[in-house]
């Protein structure tokens, strides 16, 4: 076969096998051939066949080429996965210099200032209780375009100033002020809120993994004493306080500058899907490239979620929960001491706990994206039942380490699978405001977990009657469930 007859073979393959090519590139067509060729020039131009054919095998990709250009799509980060990040990180610091800080400057601030522990501890209630009070206003603003962003910045800023000033304290009701007030203000429009009223509305098929995923920011803070400890020892606990604040503020400000609240506010799809125009059939339609529709989920409003079974349901589950975790985990510690434990055992205990809850956070993350939410907190409300039932009978450090591996995998659902009933049951739209006008009652109940715990130790002399006190919140709870079914949307 001459080379002048194997190009017009070429060519009538290619025109063959997508009939919808009207016109050639004209370099393809402007070379002249000897008429006499090589063996390795037929070679090269039975290959060139061969590509060309595969080519052509997708109707678009020879459109584009018969049209004299094809159009590669580079492949991106999806930017909620960046918001998985931002909130994660967030997590991080909205707990980490909140719940895990004030532990640390407890004893130096006592011993210099002359404050009790009472008076100390009492900051992070009315943390708690502003929050809660709070919430329902600040809520709906994570459901506005602009309202993450602008209350992450705000808050960043706000929490970063609010630690610092604490380096100049000498009255109680400043400490108040200071880590109770703005610090609630800042925590309740902080990275935890972000993994619940944000994150969830980037994604929908890989939102259990998402979520999962933002909600391990919150388990890192258990990082911030030992940092903290270091600065106490090298500055004192007054120039601590001044340099957590400068470091949180450092980290958490640029992070708020690239908060976006959901993918349709910057043209994109959930899960980073794309649609492509020029689609057979779409006669109008004369490119290729990928262009996001907003998808069609339904959501309900806050005022229409308030209408359904569902939501009182769950804000009596939750706060019923809440009064159970709260109080609960701080107070193991000291439990496993009164069982004959050294503290550096318990801690130890602790340690491995806190090291599983990690992997089980993504693990019912990812189980929630394949079977229903609601039976998945069932199952964990049972499992943390048991686990309750393991801590009461533990008598050496086996049974300690297994408790701790148990618990951790059990209680590591909790977190994730709360965050990710609300999207599943609501929609994505106002999750802010749904979320907001649930949080106070939830808030009250966790605020008056640790003095009930605390009351029954002191009445007792045990932990006994008060673990089972936390057994019994939690069972009822999963049976609670099993009236909370998703409302019809």
């Amino acid at each position: 076969m001459n080379m002048p007859q194997l190009w017009s073979d070429m060519m009538a393959t290619l025109t063959k096998n997508n009939a919808r090519v009207k016109r050639f590139p004209k370099h393809l067509c402007s070379h002249s051939f000897a008429r006499d060729t090589s063996p390795a020039e037929t070679l090269i131009l039975i290959q060139s066949t061969r590509l060309l054919n595969v080519l052509c095998l997708s109707k678009q990709t020879s459109t584009a080429f018969a049209q004299g250009a094809m159009t590669l799509k580079r492949p991106q980060i999806f930017y909620g996965w960046i918001m998985v990040t931002v909130a994660g990180v967030g997590g991080v610091f909205a707990l980490g210099t909140g719940l895990w800080s004030i532990g640390i400057f407890v004893t130096p601030m006592q011993d210099e200032l002359g404050w009790s522990r009472t008076a100390i501890f009492g900051a992070l209630t009315v943390r708690a209780l502003v929050a809660g009070a709070l919430a329902p206003f600040i809520g709906p603003l994570f459901d506005t375009k602009n309202g993450p962003k602008v209350m992450g910045i705000v808050t960043a800023i706000l929490l970063g100033v609010s630690l610092m000033a604490i380096r100049w304290v000498q009255e109680v009701w400043q400490f108040y002020l200071l880590f109770g007030v703005l610090g609630a203000v800042a925590n309740i429009a902080g990275g935890t809120v972000l993994v619940e009223s944000v994150v969830p509305k980037w994604f929908i098929r890989k939102r259990g993994r998402a979520v999962a995923i933002a909600s391990m920011g919150g388990a890192f803070g258990p990082v911030f004493p030992a940092a903290i400890q270091g600065a106490i020892l090298a500055f004192g606990w007054r120039d601590a306080w001044l340099v957590l604040g400068l470091f949180t503020m450092a980290v958490t400000l640029p992070l708020a500058f690239l908060i976006r609240t959901s993918p349709e506010d910057m043209g994109l799809l959930p899960d980073g899907d794309v649609e492509l125009e020029g689609q057979p059939g779409q006669a109008s339609s004369t490119s290729n490239r990928p262009v996001a529709r907003r998808t069609e989920e339904v959501s309900l409003t806050r005022g229409q979620a308030w209408r359904t079974p569902s939501f009182w349901l769950l804000a009596l589950i939750f706060s019923i929960t809440a009064f159970g975790v709260q109080g609960f985990i701080s107070n193991w510690l000291p439990y496993f001491q009164d069982i004959g434990f050294s503290a550096t055992t318990g801690a130890l205990a602790l340690t491995v706990y806190g090291a599983v809850v990690l992997p089980a956070r993504f693990l019912w993350g990812f189980l929630a994206e394949r079977y229903s939410v609601r039976y998945l907190l069932m199952i964990q409300h049972i499992l943390t039942v048991l686990g309750v039932i393991l801590l009461l009978t533990i008598g050496n450090i086996a049974m300690l380490l297994l408790f701790a591996v148990f618990m951790g995998l059990a209680y590591g659902g909790y977190v994730p699978l709360q965050r990710l009933i609300y999207p599943i049951y609501y929609g994505r739209a106002h999750l802010g405001a749904i979320r907001g006008s649930m949080r106070p009652a939830i808030t009250v109940a966790s605020a008056a977990g640790p003095l009930v715990i605390a009351g029954l130790y002191d009445a007792r002399g045990s932990y006994t009657l008060a673990f089972i006190v936390v057994l019994s919140t939690w069972l009822l709870a999963g049976l609670l469930f099993t009236m909370a079914k998703p409302p019809n949307r």
